[in-house]
């Protein structure tokens, strides 16, 4: 099993249109809209703190946003349904 050593790590419920975000850091809740305006302000949340970003494969509306966060360089997991 690999050791997560982020200390801030943002799980996201995709759908098609939105984005259900949560923060284990620090149990905040967010709904962003699963657009490119969406996966901006995401990407200016988890940025600046260095989060680990963490989705699950959901038949593929994950990968306009596991795009936009692998542009920004930013962390991502993919866990499928059967470990998350």
């Amino acid at each position: 099993m690999e050791t997560v050593s982020h200390d801030w790590i943002i799980g996201i419920d995709v759908s098609r249109d939105w984005l259900d975000i949560y923060c284990l850091s620090d149990g905040q809740r967010l709904r962003l809209p699963n657009t490119a305006a969406g996966h901006a302000r995401l990407v200016d949340l988890a940025k600046p703190v260095s989060a680990l970003v963490c989705f699950e494969a959901t038949g593929g509306q994950e990968w306009r946003l596991w795009s936009a966060l692998d542009a920004a360089k930013i962390a991502t997991r993919q866990l499928f349904p059967a470990a998350a």
